[in-house]
């Protein structure tokens, strides 16, 4: 049985057990709190956002459950309209969440972070400060990247990671140190590396590691 019930600081607005919101968090209509949820001061959870979702699984993954645990959003945050912000995520402070965006659980994602619209997080991803993700892009789990580096419209970058029966193996998530800059439509394949600063150009498949500071572009990029 749900423990959500009806609460009066916004219209149709519903809230779990054990949840702290800061006396100043401006909440839309139709927002969904579950338990053990921290909203921190001056922040912004627009109508019909999602916070601390403990995803299910579906019926043919060996995905196990995952725990849950508080959800943490930093001083300052913004949560877009429809976006979902799973259980045991954290942020910094400002960070923001564009609307119809996707956070999964363990996801942890530094100060003055930036989530395009309906971009996905995968689990136990982690943002640098700075981070910047522009709209439709996808993370695989476990994906780091590091301060201020920025991701163009329609970057994925894989982990490796598939948990259907059967089909089962190896995570090797993908690593961009701090700086990089990565165009859009770019696809980074699972454990590359591509080094600080460097850039990769639009549309570019990344097979293998990339220096630090180098510019290359193609399929396969170079």
């Amino acid at each position: 049985m749900s423990d959500l019930r009806p609460d009066d600081r916004a219209p149709n607005l519903w809230v779990g057990d054990d949840v702290e919101i800061a006396d100043d968090v401006h909440l839309g209509a139709n927002v969904v709190v579950h338990s053990g949820v921290r909203i921190g001061p001056g922040s912004h959870v627009e109508d019909g956002a999602v916070l601390g979702k403990l995803t299910r699984p579906g019926r043919d993954s060996i995905s196990p459950l995952p725990a849950v645990a508080p959800t943490v959003l930093g001083e300052g945050t913004v949560v877009g309209s429809l976006a979902v912000v799973c259980t045991n995520v954290t942020t910094g402070r400002d960070v923001f969440i564009g609307d119809h965006a996707l956070v999964r659980e363990g996801a942890v994602l530094g100060a003055r972070v930036s989530i395009g619209h309906a971009t996905t997080i995968g689990r136990d991803c982690r943002l640098g400060d700075g981070v910047r993700t522009q709209s439709y892009c996808v993370l695989g789990v476990g994906i780091v990247i590091e301060d201020d580096a920025f991701l163009g419209p329609s970057v994925v970058v894989l982990s490796g990671l598939m948990l259907r029966e059967g089909e089962t193996y190896e995570a090797r998530p993908a690593v961009l140190r701090r700086g990089c800059h990565i165009g859009s439509g770019v696809q980074l394949l699972p454990g590359i590396v591509v080094g600080a600063e460097a850039v990769v150009g639009a549309g570019s498949v990344v097979t293998r590691d990339v220096l630090a500071g180098a510019r290359v572009k193609g399929n396969p990029a170079r």
